[in-house]
């Protein structure tokens, strides 16, 4: 996974990309760390995050549990985890797994937009 800073909106939020497969590999490298503190630093929980899924064909069951997991701690450090613009095979897992009731899963960027700026 290739995990990019597209950029720090003036709204208030920052939007990032992913491209390729995530995977259990992809997680282990960042070891103890999420990868989004490597992007944000270390008060990254406390951002509001659009995360744009269109480049990542594929995600595992590790993938998985590091979307909930940053979505938790986002929510309790008080920032918003919005994951959006997600190709078919990986939402139809999320829909699988009936994951649009815990995650923010919008289907386009402007979805994402209107979502992390509602009150």
């Amino acid at each position: 996974m290739k995990l990019t800073l597209s950029s720090i909106e003036k709204a208030g939020y920052v939007k990032l990309a992913t491209e390729g497969e995530i995977t259990s590999d992809d997680l282990m490298e960042a070891k103890e760390k999420n990868p989004l503190e490597g992007v944000l630093g270390a008060s990254w929980a406390s951002n509001n995050v659009l995360l744009n899924l269109s480049r990542t064909p594929f995600i595992d069951s590790s993938a998985i549990g590091w979307l909930l997991d940053t979505h938790r701690k986002m929510q309790q450090a008080g920032g918003k985890f919005v994951v959006h613009s997600l190709q078919p095979r990986v939402s139809d897992l999320l829909e699988l797994l009936k994951l649009g009731t815990v995650l923010n899963l919008k289907p386009d960027e402007k979805s994402a937009h209107d979502f992390v700026l509602a009150p």
